[in-house]
């Protein structure tokens, strides 16, 4: 008989041992299957970046090519560098499963106008499917990047110039020669580099960074590089024609830069001068030089004083009733105010030129004693300023006819001149006014070329946009050239200018940046009559304030940048931060590009020197945001990487699907 409440559970044991035996092969399986997985991701994962690296170093080998061999690089559409081909790894063994292609070419805006920006492009994929896709941004360095970049370091007549005198040189230094130091040392504030493998003097100079030797020789532009420019100015009606006419530092052809309110908005604009070839001495006229022996201006007697009879200097008074400009040529005439002339007493001088105090020595003390009528301003103005013509003071016009040399002011087409109508205070010489803005001219490309047989140009005045200045001579500096903005704006959209000549870049020795003299030598003699004086500018009114030259933007020369007969003239008059300099301070803002070295002062004994001091200060913005169409040294450098969709990726197409004509 079975005990009550008493069962038979023998079956239950074996299912207990069942379950947990499935339950134990469940998690063990889970176990092989995660660590399967894991393998399987490691695995996937070594692969891609396997990818990765083989896409980046592919990037990387693209530049590189196109740096070696300039022709590569296309203009439009895009190269194929490697299709499909078996990289290999840094022991130069073949990477197994794996391929890659590169393209390259420009992407975004391909005009060049804001520099030579493009794209690499680089595909790994292996045999399993996996497939990766990069991209780098590359932009071409412009020549704008350099604050001195040199290829010889001699002048043109084969002297070798150094470092010297403490110069100070802010930003990248380059040179395709031998760098030389003098013992009175110079401070190198950037990078130094040279193609050569040494510098000599090394020792005299202070380098903020280590400088590099025997890098790889940078190529100086060429003419083909302006012809360019030129055909560009021909599409915005800023292509003109100059001459060779003048010495070193005169031109017939002017460009002045000016500002303008347009429709509620202070806008850039330049106006262009050309002066009369037919004019023997137009050269003289329109770059403010003094009348030559065997270029008189008129037929009067000039006892000696050539500044008598220059139709570019003159006085006019500050004060009272009496606000004329009169040129001292006109001052020599003894014609009346009936008769087109002003007779000397008419500017505080009560009686005729008498005596041995010569005419040019009594406007002189004039022009620092209060006359009759007030304080007199004595000034020398570059051909075809308006003030030749319209002489009261001040004037709002300006006059197309009448300089003395014969030229005139160059129209605009009808088409700008329209466009600017409406513009404020320059009822008479809008029509001479070119727009620095593609809202005003849009066919504007941000060039303006002075072409022709060595076709020289000098230039002053204020700008107030983006520009290149590009000449087959001579680019001549007859004043100041500064950015309305100044030297602190924004580097994308703020003011920024370069020159680009195919022969020199030099700064004028005319009457408004050098100290004039009373003898026949003017500004080439050191030896003064009656001492020197300033007119120009900067401390033309006031005995005692120093003079200098004020030049913003990059000044790309294929011979020398330099100051014309820097090595003559006064060496006392003009202090520049304790140096005594003839014409005081050359201030720069910007870089400089030359194909030769070329000088600005020399020292006369006693520390004193002819010429100019150095103040040169490097614009950063040239870097990145450099002027138009300038050129480029043809050397690709990395911007920013991109990871691009696999999934979506087409191939070389992608670029040409991001090009902006």
């Amino acid at each position: 008989m079975r005990a009550p409440g008493f069962r038979n559970e023998r079956g239950i044991a074996l299912l207990t041992t069942l379950l947990v035996v499935v339950a134990v092969g469940a998690i063990s399986l889970a176990a092989v299957m995660m660590t399967l997985n894991a393998n399987l991701v490691t695995k996937n994962g070594e692969r891609v970046g396997t990818l990765n690296d083989v896409a980046l170093t592919g990037l990387e080998e693209a530049r590189s090519k196109l740096n070696g061999t300039k022709t590569l690089y296309p203009s439009i559409g895009y190269i194929t560098i490697e299709n499909n081909v078996a990289p290999k790894d840094a022991a130069g063994a073949t990477i197994p499963k794996t391929t890659r292609s590169t393209w390259a070419g420009p992407t975004g805006i391909t005009n060049g106008q804001y520099g030579i920006i493009g794209s690499i492009i680089s595909m790994a994929r292996d045999s399993f499917g996996n497939k990766v896709v990069r991209r780098l941004e590359v932009n071409q360095e412009s020549f704008s990047k350099f604050a001195y970049f040199t290829n010889i370091e001699q002048d043109t007549s084969g002297i070798v110039l150094s470092f010297l005198n403490g110069d100070v040189i802010q930003g990248p230094v380059h040179s395709n020669d031998t760098i030389q130091i003098a013992s009175t040392g110079a401070t190198f504030k950037g990078q130094v580099t040279t193609a050569a493998p040494t510098i000599v003097g090394q020792g005299n100079g202070t380098f903020t960074l280590p400088p590099q030797k025997s890098v790889t020789r940078i190529p100086m532009p060429t003419v083909a590089d302006l012809a360019k420019l030129d055909t560009l100015a021909n599409l915005g009606s800023t292509k003109f024609t100059g001459t060779s006419a003048g010495s070193t530092g005169q031109a017939i052809t002017r460009i002045v830069f000016d500002t303008a309110t347009l429709n509620g908005q202070v806008e850039g604009f330049f106006k262009i001068y050309q002066g009369n070839p037919a004019t023997t001495w137009a050269a003289n006229f329109v770059s403010a030089r003094l009348p030559e022996l065997n270029v008189p201006m008129n037929s009067m007697g000039t006892a000696g004083h050539y500044m008598e009879v220059s139709p570019n200097c003159g006085d006019y008074t500050v004060s009272g009733t009496d606000t004329v400009f009169l040129s001292f040529r006109d001052h020599d005439s003894t014609l009346t105010s009936t008769t087109g002339r002003y007779s000397p007493h008419q500017h505080g001088i009560a009686s005729a030129w008498t005596g041995s105090v010569s005419k040019m020595q009594q406007r002189r003390q004039n022009a620092q004693t209060p006359g009759s009528n007030g304080v007199t301003r004595v000034r020398c103005f570059l051909g075809g300023d308006s003030i030749l013509t319209n002489k009261a003071v001040p004037n709002n016009a300006w006059p197309t006819t009448g300089q003395p040399d014969g030229g005139a002011w160059v129209a605009a087409p009808s088409s700008i001149a329209s466009a600017v109508s409406g513009m404020a205070g320059h009822a008479v010489d809008k029509a001479y006014m070119f727009p620095l803005s593609h809202t005003y001219n849009p066919n504007f490309k941000g060039v303006i070329s002075v072409g022709g047989t060595n076709g020289k140009v000098i230039v002053s005045g204020i700008i107030h946009g983006r520009v290149t200045v590009a000449a087959t001579g001579n680019i001549i500096f007859g004043s100041n050239v500064t950015y309305y903005q100044g030297n602190v704006r924004d580097c994308k959209d703020g003011d920024i200018a370069g020159f680009f000549s195919g022969r020199s870049v030099i700064v004028s020795n005319n009457t408004l940046n050098a100290p004039q003299t009373l003898n026949n030598n003017d500004s080439w003699s050191t030896s003064a009559g009656g001492g020197f004086h300033n007119f120009g500018p900067v401390g033309a009114y006031t005995p005692g304030v120093a003079s200098k030259l004020t030049l913003y933007g990059f000044f790309l020369t294929l011979r020398t940048y330099g100051a014309e007969q820097f090595d003559t003239g006064d060496d006392t008059i003009n202090d520049c931060v304790g140096n005594n300099s003839g014409r005081g301070c050359l201030e720069t803002f910007g870089g400089i590009i030359q194909g030769f070295r070329g000088a600005v002062t020399q020292g006369t004994g006693g520390g004193n020197y002819t010429g100019y001091k150095k103040q040169y200060a490097y614009d950063a913005c040239g870097a990145t945001d450099p002027p138009p169409y300038y050129p480029t040294t043809g050397i690709f450098i990395k911007n920013r990487f991109y990871e691009l969709d696999p999934t979506q990726f087409i191939g070389g197409a992608w670029i040409t699907g991001h090009q902006i004509p």
